[in-house]
């Protein structure tokens, strides 16, 4: 779900550290999902983190991105799959 959090590509790029151009590579990849092509929420916020830190900080190359990102997500749907079952959920 989208949060309140609205910000332009120079500010994520300011708050990730990826450059503009990286977050826009980011977009064409479809790695994130920006609300539209320059206004981001805290959810791709968080995306454009992990996705730098996967790669400036353990090397992970471009290949390998989607297949995280993808499990990551696969993960995340579980948990609230699971959390929902749960008696007095």
């Amino acid at each position: 779900m989208k949060q309140l959090l609205r910000i332009n590509i120079q500010e994520a790029s300011k708050i990730c550290g990826p450059s503009c151009e990286q977050i826009t590579h980011f977009i064409e990849e479809e790695w994130i999902t920006p609300v539209d092509s320059e206004v981001f929420d805290d959810e791709d916020v968080t995306r454009i983190r992990l996705i730098h830190e996967l790669m400036s900080e353990f090397g992970v190359n471009e290949e390998a991105v989607p297949i995280i990102l993808r499990l990551i997500d696969q993960i995340h749907t579980l948990r609230i799959r699971l959390g929902s079952d749960l008696p007095g959920q």
